[in-house]
Protein backbone atom coordinates (compact mmCIF):
# COMPACT_ATOMS: atom_id res chain seq x y z
CA UNK A 1 0.00 0.00 0.00
CA UNK A 2 1.50 3.18 -0.92
CA UNK A 3 0.67 6.91 1.02
CA UNK A 4 0.40 9.78 -0.66
CA UNK A 5 2.95 11.56 1.47
CA UNK A 6 5.23 13.00 -0.92
CA UNK A 7 2.54 14.32 -3.21
CA UNK A 8 0.90 16.41 -0.06
CA UNK A 9 4.11 17.21 1.87
CA UNK A 10 5.40 18.80 -1.73
CA UNK A 11 2.05 20.75 -2.32
CA UNK A 12 2.67 22.56 0.69
CA UNK A 13 5.98 23.61 -0.03
CA UNK A 14 7.57 21.17 3.10
CA UNK A 15 11.10 19.51 2.72
CA UNK A 16 11.32 15.83 4.17
CA UNK A 17 12.68 17.48 6.94
CA UNK A 18 9.51 19.38 7.90
CA UNK A 19 7.55 16.84 7.97
CA UNK A 20 9.77 14.68 9.82
CA UNK A 21 9.87 17.44 12.86
CA UNK A 22 6.06 18.29 12.30
CA UNK A 23 5.51 14.36 13.25
CA UNK A 24 8.42 13.45 15.02
CA UNK A 25 10.48 11.23 13.47
CA UNK A 26 12.87 11.30 11.32
CA UNK A 27 13.73 12.44 7.49
CA UNK A 28 15.28 8.83 6.31
CA UNK A 29 11.91 7.31 7.89
CA UNK A 30 9.97 9.75 5.65
CA UNK A 31 12.12 8.58 2.68
CA UNK A 32 11.62 4.77 3.12
CA UNK A 33 8.12 5.33 3.74
CA UNK A 34 7.83 7.62 0.76
CA UNK A 35 9.60 5.04 -1.32
CA UNK A 36 7.38 2.32 0.03
CA UNK A 37 10.00 0.67 2.03
CA UNK A 38 8.15 1.26 5.13
CA UNK A 39 4.64 2.09 6.03
CA UNK A 40 3.88 3.97 9.38
CA UNK A 41 1.97 2.48 12.31
CA UNK A 42 -1.44 3.84 12.54
CA UNK A 43 -0.18 6.46 15.43
CA UNK A 44 2.09 7.96 12.62
CA UNK A 45 -0.31 7.81 9.81
CA UNK A 46 -2.98 9.93 11.92
CA UNK A 47 0.27 12.26 12.94
CA UNK A 48 0.98 12.62 8.93
CA UNK A 49 -2.73 13.36 8.36
CA UNK A 50 -3.21 16.14 11.28
CA UNK A 51 -0.03 17.95 9.72
CA UNK A 52 -0.62 17.82 6.92
CA UNK A 53 -4.87 18.48 7.33
CA UNK A 54 -5.92 15.94 5.78
CA UNK A 55 -7.56 12.33 6.79
CA UNK A 56 -5.75 9.10 7.11
CA UNK A 57 -7.81 8.14 3.82
CA UNK A 58 -6.84 10.66 1.78
CA UNK A 59 -3.06 9.58 2.75
CA UNK A 60 -3.76 6.45 1.01
CA UNK A 61 -2.90 5.76 -2.96
CA UNK A 62 -5.49 4.00 -3.92
CA UNK A 63 -9.21 5.15 -4.11
CA UNK A 64 -10.57 1.76 -4.44
CA UNK A 65 -8.94 0.96 -0.92
CA UNK A 66 -9.41 4.16 1.05
CA UNK A 67 -13.39 3.58 0.34
CA UNK A 68 -13.06 -0.47 1.64
CA UNK A 69 -11.49 1.10 4.94
CA UNK A 70 -14.68 3.65 4.85
CA UNK A 71 -16.72 0.97 4.67
CA UNK A 72 -15.16 -0.91 7.80
CA UNK A 73 -14.94 1.91 9.53
CA UNK A 74 -18.92 2.25 9.03
CA UNK A 75 -19.67 -0.98 10.63
CA UNK A 76 -17.23 -0.69 12.84
CA UNK A 77 -19.68 2.54 14.44
CA UNK A 78 -21.84 -0.04 15.07
CA UNK A 79 -19.69 -2.22 17.51
CA UNK A 80 -19.03 -1.97 21.32
CA UNK A 81 -16.18 -0.35 22.55
CA UNK A 82 -14.51 -3.85 23.29
CA UNK A 83 -15.12 -4.86 19.92
CA UNK A 84 -13.84 -2.01 18.57
CA UNK A 85 -10.61 -1.83 20.81
CA UNK A 86 -10.02 -5.75 19.61
CA UNK A 87 -10.20 -4.68 15.54
CA UNK A 88 -8.32 -1.88 16.20
CA UNK A 89 -5.25 -3.98 18.15
CA UNK A 90 -5.57 -6.40 14.98
CA UNK A 91 -4.98 -3.58 12.74
CA UNK A 92 -2.14 -2.58 14.35
CA UNK A 93 -0.76 -5.64 14.08
CA UNK A 94 -1.68 -5.93 10.52
CA UNK A 95 0.02 -2.46 10.03
CA UNK A 96 3.14 -3.77 11.81
CA UNK A 97 3.26 -6.78 9.58
CA UNK A 98 3.11 -4.95 6.51
CA UNK A 99 6.13 -2.29 7.66
CA UNK A 100 8.11 -5.33 7.95
CA UNK A 101 10.59 -6.30 5.55
CA UNK A 102 9.67 -9.26 3.55
CA UNK A 103 12.14 -12.20 3.17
Amino acid sequence: MQLRLKKLRKERGWTAEVLAAKAGTSKSYISEIETGKKFPSGRLLKRFAEELGVSVYDLIDNDDLADEIRAHMEIMKDLSVEDRRAVSRHAAGLLEQASEPSE
